[in-house]
């Protein structure tokens, strides 16, 4: 199990990796095309609130994993836990760095300001900020100056990737200590791989993060998750008879 949720999470951090391999860098929104607005839709499923209607959602794709109605729910159980326990190391972690988003690092070179300027407004003054220095560029589309808006916290590590990374831990981790291999089991880890590898690469593009925020938030991902299966592989309830 501990080998695939590694291979899983090697996968994800192979994002972050390419992108330094090409020495891509986030500089403004020249370079977006219209396919973005899709990864734009796809990094939405990891954003409040539609990120609580992912959770809902997989929650019940998850459902024929599990042999029986008590496993579903102890199992809905767990996964609250994975993710409650994620979004909070991420959020402790920003709290701690308070490392700069590349867009507003961005704006604040343009405004010939700092990004430390820029942070020492609270939230509602930064998204005013933010849709006011967007607003008039006119290459950045109406639906990226509102997501603007709404992601003014912090950049390190990336909540979204942590998101995204922590349901394909599930999906792997789940199949392997249910003993899962059918079809559906090895299509559902397939689906939530793409949709991962999606979501950290549409964070990057839409200058909200660098790919050190990415890596971070995936290992954070495989860490705690890999300590939440240790203990469950103990849990009688999920002992494959």
């Amino acid at each position: 199990m501990f080998k695939r949720l590694s291979l899983y999470t090697l996968l994800l951090c192979l994002v972050p990796f390419f992108i330094w391999g090409i020495s891509y860098q986030w500089h403004g929104n020249s370079q977006l095309t219209e396919a973005d607005y899709w990864l734009y839709l796809l990094t939405e499923t990891g954003s409040v609130p539609y990120a609580l209607i992912t959770c809902v959602l997989f929650t019940l794709l998850f459902t024929f994993l599990f042999k029986n109605p008590k496993q579903w729910i102890l199992g809905v159980i767990v996964m609250g836990i994975s993710v409650i326990a994620t979004q909070a190391a991420k959020t402790g972690t920003k709290a701690l760095f308070e490392e700069p988003r590349p867009f507003t690092v961005y704006l604040a070179e343009q405004t010939h300001s700092t990004p430390e300027n820029f942070y020492k407004n609270d939230r509602t003054l930064r998204a005013e900020i933010a849709s006011n220095f967007y607003s008039m560029d006119s290459i950045t589309p109406a639906w990226l100056v509102h997501h603007y808006e709404n992601e003014t916290g912090y950049s390190f590590p990336s909540g979204h990737s942590i998101f995204a990374a922590t349901w394909l831990m599930l999906a792997v981790g789940f199949t392997q200590l249910l003993g899962n291999r059918s079809f559906k089991a090895k299509l559902l880890v397939a689906g939530i791989a793409v949709w991962g590898l999606l979501m950290l690469i549409s964070r990057v593009r839409l200058g909200m993060h660098y790919p050190i925020d990415l890596l971070v938030a995936t290992l954070l991902a495989w860490l705690l998750n890999s300590i939440i299966f240790f203990f469950l592989k103990k849990k009688a309830i999920f002992v494959i008879k």
